[in-house]
């Protein structure tokens, strides 16, 4: 059995939507909101989703349908996992955090996993459960 599962970040993307309509109006410029969208679309394909696969291996976790930004991390690497909240002040997006690194598209769930290397890598998630369940049905321990 293999888990898969891509959270969508909506609310950051209609953020960005919101913010570049706001900055365009206090500019009052037409030019700089079609620069603001173009960028807030580029973001949103970078990193408006994030998708997590777990396989027999290896847990794989991606950015965006481009699929550019991407990280596969070894079964045999992580000691063990669990599920995390994380402060608002850790952002979303690719983070490095006190201990590891953070990737997040939305929300404040995550699961992190202890590396051998005394790492840690937290995956945000909207169902952290579901995720620790993939994990300790490879022998992952809580």
């Amino acid at each position: 059995m293999h888990y898969k599962h891509t959270q969508f970040g909506y609310w950051m993307a209609g953020a960005m939507v919101g913010l570049a309509a706001i900055i365009a109006s206090r500019m009052q410029s037409l030019a700089i909101f079609g620069v603001m969208c173009l960028v807030t679309t580029l973001a949103s394909a970078l990193f408006g989703t994030l998708t997590v696969l777990v396989d027999e291996t290896s847990v794989h976790v991606r950015f965006g349908p481009v699929s550019l930004l991407r990280e596969r991390i070894a079964m045999a690497d992580v000691t063990h996992a669990r599920a995390v909240r994380n402060s608002p002040v850790n952002g979303w997006g690719m983070r490095y955090i006190r201990h590891g690194r953070l990737w997040n598209v939305w929300g404040l769930d995550a699961v992190e996993l202890q590396l051998k290397n005394g790492t840690r890598f937290r995956i945000g998630t909207d169902e952290p459960q579901a995720l620790l369940q993939a994990l300790r049905a490879r022998g992952i321990s809580a």
